[in-house]
């Protein structure tokens, strides 16, 4: 007989003190603007009141300007808005994979979280149905931060208990 798992409990999300970065493709803005829109609302709900914000010409250029700005300030998060839309041919696929990998590499490689927030729709319907992904990602964006900052802290601690008992 197999058990039912029941969902952890959503975290207690405080964003006060985080700094947030977010990078938005223009490509779509009709719906990458709105995203941007409810982001912020979200994060300036969650009290974090240092975000700023960078634009990229799509969401292809996404993570190279996420990875620049991983390297030129120091953020807690970054939050890459983008929308692709099905079209005629494949191309569609190729920017929302190398939108995505690239975005995950930046993240791998610098330890900050950088959240995928790349609405990859077949229709203009689909896109703006999924609008509320701002609101999300934003929510996203905080939840790794705390939980990154939690897992530093802890692993600092054990790292100084450790070197008092010698």
């Amino acid at each position: 007989m197999r058990q039912e798992l029941s969902q952890p409990p959503a975290p207690h999300l405080n964003g006060a003190g985080l700094k947030i970065g977010i990078v938005v493709a223009r490509f779509n803005w009709h719906i990458t603007g709105a995203m941007l829109d409810e982001a912020r609302r979200t994060l300036h709900h969650l009290g974090v009141e240092d975000v700023v914000v960078y634009y990229a010409p799509g969401s292809f250029e996404l993570p190279l300007i996420a990875q620049t700005m991983l390297q030129s300030e120091t953020y807690d998060a970054l939050l890459c808005i983008g929308c692709v839309m099905k079209g005629a041919t494949r191309h569609d696929v190729i920017v929302g994979d190398a939108a995505g990998q690239g975005m995950q590499q930046v993240a791998l490689t610098t330890g900050i979280p950088v959240i995928f927030g790349v609405i990859c729709a077949e229709t203009q319907q689909q896109a703006e149905e999924r609008i509320v992904r701002g609101v999300e990602c934003a929510e996203a964006a905080v939840e790794m931060a705390l939980t990154i900052q939690d897992l530093k802290q802890k692993k600092e601690q054990t790292c100084l208990q450790g070197s008092l008992k010698k």
